[in-house]
Formats: structure tokens, C-alpha cells, sequence
């Protein structure tokens, strides 16, 4: 795990939250407890899932067609 990009990403969220306050800006987040455990639960489970599905292996990449920008790499296609 990077420690230093989720200190990053606390420290950037207090200043921006510093700053929306400071300046009688709206902030970007809920007002109320609920409301931001809520964002807070979202995001805890995103990143469970994400860390869950990246372990598995990929069953059913054969049935995947890809991207297009993947088709005109592998065709040369690409600058």
C-alpha cells in the first residue's frame, strides 16, 4: 500500500475543505455525519471490490473483444 499518496490525499482534502470554508465557498461534500459516511462506505467498498477482483484471474478474457485502440496497435495502426 503507498502511504504517501493517502497522506497526500488527506492532506489535500483538508486544505481544499480549509480553503472552501475560508473563502464561503460550497464545499463538495455532504454537511451532515450521515452523509459523509456514506461517501465514506462507498468508497471503502470500491476499493475492497477493486483490491478483490484484481486478485482473480481472468476467466473470461478470451471472450473479450477488447478495445479499438488495442485493434489498430496490434495493426500497426498507432502513432
Amino acid at each position: 500500500m503507498n502511504y504517501v499518496k493517502i497522506l497526500a490525499g488527506l492532506v489535500l482534502s483538508f486544505v481544499v475543505g480549509l480553503a472552501c470554508r475560508k473563502f464561503g465557498i460550497p464545499a463538495a461534500s455532504p454537511p451532515v455525519l450521515s452523509g459523509a459516511l456514506l461517501v465514506f462506505m462507498m468508497s471503502s467498498g470500491y476499493w475492497l471490490v477493486d483490491r478483490y477482483v484484481a486478485r482473480r484471474a481472468a476467466e473470461n478474457r478470451r471472450h473479450c473483444g477488447g478495445h479499438a485502440l488495442d485493434a489498430k496497435a496490434q495493426a500497426g495502426g498507432s502513432r
